[in-house]
């Protein structure tokens, strides 16, 4: 089956070939661009890994008879994905290379987070487990991401309210201080009346 890939990854591809030849930006600058990338992506790449966790567990219900190949999953893993899908073809390319389990450390190099890592460790081993093993490991999987979630949106909504709240004292104690100095005032300006 010839693998479908997007522009942007053969333009990665070819700017590997060629980084040699091309002045291009020092290790240093690299790293730095990579990891603001990654923190700005990071949430749409949690998603997506929840996403291929629920593929991967849909597969491994649909052929719990039978054994599935990495290289199957990795290819169906491809399909369903949006953003991880370069990840996956450099994957699926490095492990028909034959470098095996170490094929899958790239997703954890290119998404730097504990899911990534997770997953990837899932991922190596999915050619020596049974598909209901696997139905298993993607469950807790799933149950992992989403807890993870729920925790950040928690304490997302609980920064959003404490804005809110102090902006809301902010705006009572400026309307008080503006009445008592209303107040005051008044009762000044009658002072300076009753003298002149």
């Amino acid at each position: 089956m010839r693998t479908r890939t997007t522009s942007l990854f053969r333009l990665r591809r070819l700017a590997a070939y060629t980084r040699r030849s091309i002045p291009g930006i020092k290790k240093e600058g690299r790293r730095r661009i990579a990891a603001g990338w990654s923190l700005f992506n990071g949430e749409r790449m949690e998603r997506e890994l929840f996403n291929s966790c629920i593929v991967l567990k849909n597969l491994a219900m649909v052929h719990q008879d039978m054994p599935m190949s990495g290289d199957f999953i990795l290819e169906q893993l491809m399909e369903c994905s949006k953003s991880l899908k370069n990840v996956y073809a450099d994957i699926l390319s490095a492990y028909r290379l034959g470098q095996g389990e170490n094929a899958f450390l790239l997703l954890p190099a290119r998404v730097p987070t504990k899911a990534a890592a997770n997953f990837a460790a899932i991922l190596s081993k999915v050619d020596k487990i049974n598909p209901a093993e696997l139905r298993l490991h993607m469950a807790s999987f799933e149950e992992t991401l989403t807890g993870e979630r729920m925790t950040k949106g928690m304490s997302r909504t609980e920064k959003k309210s404490l804005i809110t709240t102090m902006a809301a004292t902010a705006t009572i104690f400026a309307m008080l201080l503006n009445f008592t100095i209303v107040v005051v005032f008044m009762d000044a300006l009658k002072m300076v009346e009753q003298i002149f």
